[in-house]
Formats: structure tokens, sequence, C-alpha cells
């Protein structure tokens, strides 16, 4: 742009046409000139004659105007068309009807002046900003595993020596930092992934995730969440506005919502952070050191205190103190000889 306004100043122009050379100028406008070289007119593609439409100079609907001139000119413009409409590259021809200067500044680049008219082009224009982006990554030290299948929004920043496989999607205002990897089919959108980091095919929205963490397969945290250094959040575990401490192991088939976890602690398997009453959220909070046996549900808001343990199976409703074992399941019992007498084992 800075070009184009440049040489319609040096030109002296009332106006100035962007263009550029098209292999396949189809559906572009073409710049139709005189014996000299000079811009005669703009010839829409229904308009064209045959011989104007082998023309490979297209109009890329980018213009510097004086715009008092471009006013004036307004006033003339007619629907004497093929499609019956005002075409503002008719201005051309008018400018040029009361000898002003009309100059064109071809671009060296066709993409720059890809046009946007259905579905198919807007995808092309797609592909070619996603490429951009991804090569402009690359050369500053990120690998991509798979340039063609990997979307990276604009306003993404990756640190070097990280790796992004396949299929992957960061979207809005995301940062990754360096030495992460994100495997295949990951899609992060505005959270912020510190160094060393690994996501394993995992949805992560909103978030922060410290260094050395380690995400998925399969994960999703939501809005809010935290992952803390070195922690693990393994397959299948959700995690909505909770912070997760340092070390802290979730490994998985866990759901963690409105919860604060300190840091050493083991969640087993099927452990499920009980936070709606089907009005209000309420918040639990878990002590550092902390052991939760697998399918234990924590009915908030409750506090487990730092060096505590939950038995397996058990059903938390009540606080529980440093250093003691909350055991909160029915006791089993066994009926000898019982089950001859149900009519499905018959």
């Amino acid at each position: 742009m800075d070009q184009l306004f440049e040489y319609h100043q040096a030109k002296g122009a009332s106006a100035t046409i962007l263009t550029a050379q098209a292999d396949n100028p189809n559906g572009y406008g073409r710049i139709l000139r005189d014996h000299v070289g000079i811009v005669d007119k703009i010839v829409e593609q229904k308009d064209a004659t045959p011989e104007e439409a082998r023309v490979k100079e297209i109009n890329t609907g980018t213009y510097c105007f004086d715009n008092e001139l471009l006013f004036k000119a307004l006033d003339n413009l007619t629907t004497d068309n093929a499609q019956g409409e005002y075409y503002l590259t008719d201005i051309i021809e008018i400018l040029k009807e009361n000898e002003q200067i009309v100059a064109a500044y071809q671009t060296n680049d066709f993409e720059e002046s890809i046009g946007v008219n259905d579905r198919i082009a807007l995808a092309q224009a797609n592909e070619i900003m996603r490429k951009r982006i991804n090569r402009q990554h690359m050369r500053n030290g990120v690998s991509f595993i798979d340039p063609k299948t990997t979307y990276i929004d604009d306003g993404v920043t990756i640190g070097a020596e990280t790796i992004i496989e396949p299929g992957v999607a960061l979207k809005g205002e995301t940062t990754v930092g360096e030495n992460c990897v994100i495997t295949q089919n990951s899609q992060i959108t505005d959270s912020v992934i510190e160094d060393q980091v690994t996501v394993k095919s995992s949805t992560i929205e909103k978030s922060v995730v410290h260094s050395q963490a380690d995400v998925g397969p399969y994960a999703h945290l939501r809005p809010k969440a935290e992952v803390n250094q070195q922690a693990h959040v393994g397959n299948f575990v959700e995690i909505k506005n909770a912070v997760i401490g340092e070390k802290t192991k979730v490994g998985h088939l866990t759901y963690v919502g409105d919860a604060t976890l300190g840091k050493e602690i083991n969640v087993g398997c099927g452990t499920v952070f009980v936070n709606y009453d089907g009005k209000n959220k309420h918040h639990t909070t878990v002590g550092d050191h902390s052991f939760i046996g697998s399918a234990v549900n924590l009915i908030g808001p409750v506090n487990i205190a730092s060096n505590s343990c939950l038995a397996a199976g058990s059903t938390i409703t009540d606080d529980v103190n440093e250093n003691d074992m909350a055991i909160a399941r029915a006791r089993q019992v066994n009926k000898e000889g019982y089950a001859k007498k149900l009519p499905f084992l018959q």
C-alpha cells in the first residue's frame, strides 16, 4: 500500500489502480490500455468482448483517488451495463474523459490481489494466509510436521524448538512457549502454554498450563483452568475454573470443577468434584500431599486438609482434617448362596 501511494503521488495522478497479472483472470475486471500503454478503462468480466477477456492484467479493487474528483465523478455513474449496476470502475473512464491523469501500479505478487466473491475464493484466501503464517513460524524455529493441516491464527505466538503435529489448531491470542510438543488434533484457544509442555490430542480454552506439565490425551481444559509446573492431567480429564497444583497428578476419567488442588496430590480414576447443586456452584479445596482414591465424589463445598486420604468409593460431604483418612461408603455384606435365587443367573 505504501508503494501504491508513493507511485500515485509521483505520477501526479487523479486515480491510481493497483493491478496484477493473473494466469487465470476469470471473474476479475480487465485493465485496458491504449497503444502507448496508458490506462484507458476497466471492463468487467460480463461486459468484456472475447478479445478483452483474454487480457491478463486485472483490477485488484484497490485504488488511490483524489477524493474531490472522485465525489464529482460519482454523480456521472449509470447502470448502463450487463448487470444493470453502478460500477465504481467506470470512474476511471469518466476521469479520462475529463482529461485527468489515471495511472496503474502493478504488484509482483498476485496473492496480494486475490478477490473473494464466493466460498471457494474465501477458502483460497484462507489457505494463502495460513501458508504465510506457518512459514513465518517455521522461520522462527518452530517445527510443523504437516503445515498443510495445521491452523494457526495470526494472533498466536510460538517459541522456538516447539513441535506442532498435524491437525493442530491454535486460535485467538494463544501463546505457546519453547520446546513444547503439541500432538495431533489438539485445539488451543486464547490460552497460555509455557515452556516444555506436552499437549496430547486435547482441547484447551482460556486456560494456563505452566512449564513442564503434560496434558492428555483427550483432556479438556475449560475456561479458567490452571495446571501448574510438572503437573499431569491425563486422558479423559475435564477441568473447569480450577487450579491443579505443582506435581499433582489427575490421571484419568476425572472431573475437576470449581476447585483448588495443592501440590503433589494424587487424584484417582473416576473422581468427581461435585460443584453444582442445581442452582449454585460450590468450591472445594484439597491440601498438599493428599491422596484421593478412585471413584471418590467430593460434594462441594468441602475442605480437604493437607496430608489427608480419601478412601476409594467414598462420597465426601464434610471437611477432612490434616493427616486424617475419610471413609464414606456402605460396609460390604456378602449373602451366602443368594446368587442362586436370582432368576437371571438360573
